[in-house]
């Protein structure tokens, strides 16, 4: 039976029920992924791994103000990469169970007041248009 991450299996995260939440943050020339897990007070298994990625390095030619200059480009690793998409899609279910149909509803009289602007952007560009036309007779 294959894993449905497998990535994180490979970094030796096992407990996937147990993550809580991950953060990423640069520092000199390395990413650092830190998962935390949920853990019961007293428990002596630690509450979040640490993982280092280092950044490639590699040189591209970039035009600037007309000259050929040369700029050290950083990339992320492509293990990292993978690993943040299964987290986020691990984690993704648990952030739509913790918003409520509030957010919802929110997001929705967002919309219909962006779609209503709209509408009213488009009647007043038809109707200069119109105008413009008329004019032209």
């Amino acid at each position: 039976m294959t894993s449905q991450y497998p990535t994180l299996e490979q970094m030796g995260i096992t407990s996937f029920d147990n993550i809580s939440r991950y953060s990423l943050r640069r520092e000199v020339r390395a990413d650092v992924l830190k998962v935390y897990y949920h853990r019961p007070s007293g428990s002596f298994l630690s509450r979040s791994k640490k993982f280092t990625y280092a950044r490639p390095k590699s040189n591209v030619a970039v035009e600037f103000q007309k000259t050929a200059e040369w700029h050290q480009l950083e990339d992320t690793s492509p293990v990292l990469r993978q690993a943040l998409v299964e987290l986020h899609a691990l984690l993704q279910p648990a952030e739509v169970a913790a918003g409520d149909k509030a957010s919802l509803q929110d997001t929705k009289q967002q919309l219909l007041a962006d779609l209503e602007h709209m509408e009213r952007v488009m009647k007043d560009k038809l109707d200069e248009l119109r105008r413009q036309i008329d004019a032209l007779k």
